[in-house]
C-alpha cells in the first residue's frame, strides 16, 4: 500500500515537532534548571582541592591546614595554636564549603554594603587551593528575620561598581564561629588511659562474698527462770 504523499509530509513534519518539542522545551528547560542550581552553589572545587582554611574574626584568627606529607588524612591547627585538628569537625567543614549555595542574592552597589554589614565584614572565610588559588568569602550581618545572613564573594580582578549580596543560612555562620577547643583533636591522657584499664581490671575480677567477722557464739548464755530462783532461795 502506498503511502499518499500529503500523508507522508504531515507525518514527517509531526517527527519534526516532536523532536522541536523535546530538544528546546524539554531538554532545554532540563538545561536551565541545572544550569540555575550550578550558579545557586558558592565554590565550583571539590573538597580534596582545599590545603588551607583561614576564618578571621575580631576576637581571634583560625587557621587549618591539611598535612600532606601524612600517610593518613589529618589536618592541623596552625593558628593561634599548633595543634592536630579534629578531623570529622574539619571534614563537616569541608562538607558545608562545597555544599553551600544561595537561593536569593540582591545587587547593589559598594557604596551601600555597609548596609548589609559588608563594609567591615564580621567573618571572613579565606580558602587556599592547593594549586594555589585563594577565594574569599565575607559575612556580614543577618537578615530582619534572623534566618539569614548577609554575604559576598570577593570579586576577581578591580573591585566592580555594583556587587552581588548573597543570602546564607545562619547556620554556615554557627559552623564557623565554634571555639577553638571544639577544633582540636581530643587526645586521652597517659593518667585517663591508666585509670581506664585499671577499671577494666576490675571488672574482669570475679567478685567475692564476704565473711561475716562476728560468727555467733555456739554457748550462749541462759538466764535463770523463775522457778530456779525459787529454789535458790529455800
Amino acid at each position: 500500500m502506498k503511502i499518499k504523499k500529503t500523508t507522508l509530509t504531515l507525518m514527517l513534519t509531526a517527527l519534526a515537532l516532536g523532536g522541536f518539542v523535546y530538544f528546546y522545551e524539554i531538554r532545554g528547560k532540563q538545561q536551565q534548571a541545572e544550569t540555575q542550581e550550578q550558579q545557586k552553589q558558592l565554590f565550583d572545587f571539590e573538597s580534596e582541592q582545599i590545603q588551607t582554611i583561614t576564618i578571621k574574626q575580631e576576637s581571634e584568627i583560625l587557621t587549618l591546614k591539611i598535612d600532606e606529607e601524612a600517610e593518613e588524612k589529618t589536618w592541623n591547627i596552625t593558628e593561634p595554636v599548633e595543634k592536630k585538628a579534629d578531623l570529622q569537625t574539619v571534614e563537616f567543614l569541608l562538607t558545608e564549603l562545597t555544599n553551600l549555595k544561595s537561593d536569593r542574592s540582591i545587587t547593589t552597589s559598594v557604596s551601600q554594603l555597609s548596609e548589609y554589614g559588608l563594609e567591615k565584614p564580621e567573618i571572613t572565610v579565606e580558602i587556599q587551593l592547593k594549586d594555589g588559588k585563594t577565594s574569599r568569602l565575607f559575612l556580614g550581618q543577618p537578615d530582619f528575620n534572623g534566618n539569614l545572613i548577609y554575604s559576598q564573594l570577593e570579586p576577581e580582578g578591580e573591585p566592580p561598581e555594583e556587587v552581588s549580596v548573597l543570602l546564607l543560612s545562619v547556620n554556615f555562620k554557627n559552623v564557623l564561629t565554634k571555639p577553638v577547643s571544639e577544633w582540636e583533636k581530643q587526645e586521652k591522657s597517659d593518667e585517663s588511659l591508666d585509670k581506664t584499664e585499671e577499671s577494666t581490671d576490675k571488672k574482669e575480677q570475679p567478685e567475692t562474698t564476704k565473711e561475716s567477722s562476728e560468727k555467733p557464739s555456739s554457748n550462749p548464755e541462759v538466764s535463770p527462770s523463775p522457778s530456779d530462783e525459787y529454789l535458790f532461795t529455800e
